[in-house]
């Protein structure tokens, strides 16, 4: 008696799986390109940077969508300038309009501790407005204050390495680190859109937040564990383009370079970008 799973008939189901699987996302992605354009920002290199190094083993590419939080403390450098930190804004209030139930939880010894499980939520990116103008002000003060710190004691080593680190940091600032913020999350879309309507500066995307504790371990705060779709695939028409800046990279300096193209990211329906255009940058 034949096996209903025969080899032949197991080849046929995978490759019908694959064509449903496939079906599905041309579907995902024609829903999502239909309609009225959530967002139609143009952005740089700073915020949409090229992998570190090719990936041999996938002929794709896609530039990562480079987002960040603004510092809690105004008097140091940004050191940590990427996303994995506490947002001033995520406090308990916010992540009761999340929807969290915070009871206590940041008061519990750790072994008590039960954090709630993260959740989903919509995200308002900011781009070159009002965050990152804080932040490049506050780079600007620390360099100062290690100016002035260091003026009479230059033979002081700390303070000269202060001094180094904080003129380093604003000419990062200046020139390469991203100028795209997380400012805001909510659960209603419209809401948000209604309190950031440029669409041409404020991105409303879908996003992760977990519950966390501040240092302190008593009051709660939140974290955007991350963005769903932060991988955006770039069309085979601009591969050479790019490729050949990725050839002259150098790995350890790594998206630290003035911003060499431009790229029009378009948000749809679902939330979610694709690239309409990618322009070098002319020096």
């Amino acid at each position: 008696m034949r096996s209903f799973l025969s080899p032949s008939r197991l080849s046929r189901l995978g490759f019908a799986l694959i064509l449903i699987a496939n079906a599905i996302a041309l579907l995902a992605v024609s829903s999502n390109r239909s309609g009225k354009t959530e967002a139609l920002i143009e952005l740089t290199e700073r915020e949409l940077t090229l992998p570190c190094a090719p990936n041999d083993e996938n002929s794709g590419l896609a530039l990562h969508l480079n987002w960040r939080i603004a510092q809690e403390s105004k008097d140091d450098l940004d050191r940590f300038w990427g996303n994995w930190g506490i947002p001033v804004w995520l406090d308990a209030q916010k992540l009761s309009e999340l929807g969290f139930v915070i009871d206590g939880t940041c008061s519990q010894e750790d072994s008590k501790r039960k954090e709630p499980l993260p959740r989903e939520a919509f995200v308002a990116l900011e781009y070159d407005g009002e965050s990152y103008q804080k932040t490049l002000q506050n780079a600007q003060r620390v360099l100062k204050k290690a100016e002035a710190a260091l003026a009479g004691n230059e033979n002081d080593k700390d303070l000269r390495d202060r001094f180094k680190g904080a003129e380093e940091n604003l000419g990062a600032e200046r020139a390469w680190k991203s100028r795209l913020f997380a400012i805001d999350a909510g659960l209603d879309p419209g809401k948000l859109r209604e309190r950031y309507p440029d669409r041409s500066k404020f991105i409303i995307t879908r996003g992760i937040v977990e519950l966390t504790c501040r240092p302190d371990k008593i009051a709660a705060a939140g974290r955007i564990s991350y963005i769903r779709v932060d991988k955006i695939n770039v069309p085979l028409s601009y591969r050479k383009f790019l490729d050949s800046m990725m050839a002259q990279d150098n790995l350890e300096k790594c998206g630290q370079k003035s911003p060499r193209y431009k790229v029009q990211l378009a948000y749809g329906s679902r939330f979610e970008p694709w690239l309409q255009r990618i322009d070098e940058l002319l020096k």
